[in-house]
């Protein structure tokens, strides 16, 4: 969840919650004011009855006249005594609406002329319910019009102003530091904005440099390394050809040929994973991978004689995938290598292709006669330098370049095993 949405969503609970409250307290606040009103123009019309009866005493106030809102019912002395002022809510029949009607009344004692009376005046209730839920309705409506208006507007106005962040992550995004060219953020009249712009410019300077660096490093150590080897290995080559060495001698110097002419490889191995890791490779190659294994398998038809192993491929589709030709090259090659390297004597090779898809599944050697494979270490298999078998020709470094390579090309490779075979699929994406 987008850190707007999440923001928006909780100031849009927290207001319900304060309204919901805040809407209780109006309608009570808005109730009792309205009693209040209704209670004071009965009190008032209260006085100003008595005022006038006081100045009138023939006026005819003991009957109930139907057409005034006030009645008077004689009471004797002690119940005047005891009687309280009271204002109470009432309903009254209306004839023309044929309904009752909401009524205030106020309930008094009085004292006129020598004579005692309970006093009684209606007035309409102004329908408090319906007038404030009509008041409550139309400032709700309001304020949930006046709320969404808010929301939306804060919306808009939120994303305007977090749009240089947007911005600046779309770009740290797309940004590889094998690119010669740093992206240019655009500046910001926040100040918060303007100070995360100048550190991610900064940062990105900085790690350019270094990547520069430790890339001319390995180069120049590289080359640096390859010429001495070179010239280690042709001095010992014209060594062991010159006559008077003893069989022991030239034993020995035969030995520091092929440990220099495996180092000479290993220079070079360790130079192409660096490479790759510093994604020195373009990618916008189309590469049919049936042909790069038609043709790497030349190379292994010796060994795929010598060992008598039997090679099927079971190409359901060609793949056409799109990467790097030279690197796709060695991610094939290696995992032929690996399964040529620790096959069996009459064993199988089994190359399946899809159109997303590479399998390549091999024999191996068994831990005793039965046929339980012994327990790989999945987890380290892919790692540098790492070796299940004692073949002092590998490095262990094979597969840790085919991950590599599976990394910067966006596929994906993975391991497992079916019964007595290993079994190595490399997941990509078709471009046909």
């Amino acid at each position: 969840m987008k850190l707007l949405t999440y923001t928006s969503r909780i100031q849009l609970v927290l207001f319900l919650i304060l309204f919901g409250i805040f809407s209780v307290l109006f309608f009570l606040v808005l109730s009792w004011n309205v009693l209040q009103n209704v209670d004071e123009v009965l009190f008032n019309r209260k006085m100003n009855l008595l005022a006038y009866l006081e100045e009138n005493p023939r006026a005819p106030f003991a009957e109930d006249n139907p057409l005034d809102d006030f009645t008077f019912y004689p009471i004797d002395q002690e119940t005047f005594q005891k009687g309280k002022e009271v204002y109470t809510d009432t309903l009254v029949y209306e004839p023309v609406d044929d309904e009752l009607d909401e009524y205030r009344k106020l309930s008094t004692y009085v004292k006129l002329h020598g004579n005692y009376y309970r006093l009684e005046i209606v007035k309409p209730h102004l329908e408090v319910t319906e007038i404030i839920s009509t008041i409550a309705i139309t400032l709700g409506g309001l304020l949930l019009g006046m709320t969404l208006c808010y929301y939306l507007s804060q919306r808009f106005i939120s994303k305007k102003i977090w749009n240089p962040f947007y911005e600046m992550l779309q770009k740290l995004r797309h940004y590889r530091l094998d690119k010669q060219q740093i992206p240019v953020l655009s500046p910001s009249r926040i100040d918060e904005f303007q100070t995360l712009r100048d550190a991610i410019t900064e940062l990105m300077q900085k790690n350019k440099e270094v990547f520069d660096s430790q890339k001319q490093f390995i180069e120049n150590a590289s080359h640096e390394m390859q010429t001495p080897l070179s010239v280690i290995q042709s001095q010992l080559e014209t060594l062991i050809g010159q006559a008077g060495l003893t069989k022991k001698q030239a034993s020995i110097i035969e030995g520091i040929i092929g440990s220099t002419q495996r180092l000479k490889k290993l220079n070079k191995t360790l130079l192409l994973l660096s490479k790759i890791e510093n994604r020195q490779f373009l990618l916008g190659d189309k590469i049919n991978i049936r042909e790069i294994i038609d043709r790497l398998l030349e190379f292994y038809d010796e060994q795929k004689a010598a060992l008598k192993i039997d090679v099927t491929i079971e190409p359901h589709n060609d793949p056409i995938v799109q990467g790097n030709t030279i690197l796709t090259e060695i991610l094939v090659q290696n995992l032929l290598k690996n399964a040529f390297l620790h096959n069996i004597q009459d064993g199988t090779i089994i190359i399946s292709l899809t159109q997303d898809t590479m399998t390549i599944a091999n024999t191996g050697p068994t831990e005793s006669k039965s046929d339980k494979m012994p327990t790989m270490e999945k987890e380290k298999l892919f790692n540098r330098f790492y070796k299940q078998s004692g073949n002092p020709d590998t490095w262990g470094l094979g597969l840790a370049i085919v991950r590599k390579i599976a990394q910067v090309s966006d596929w994906k490779v993975s391991y497992h095993q079916q019964k007595e075979l290993h079994v190595f699929t490399v997941y990509f994406e078709s471009t046909s």
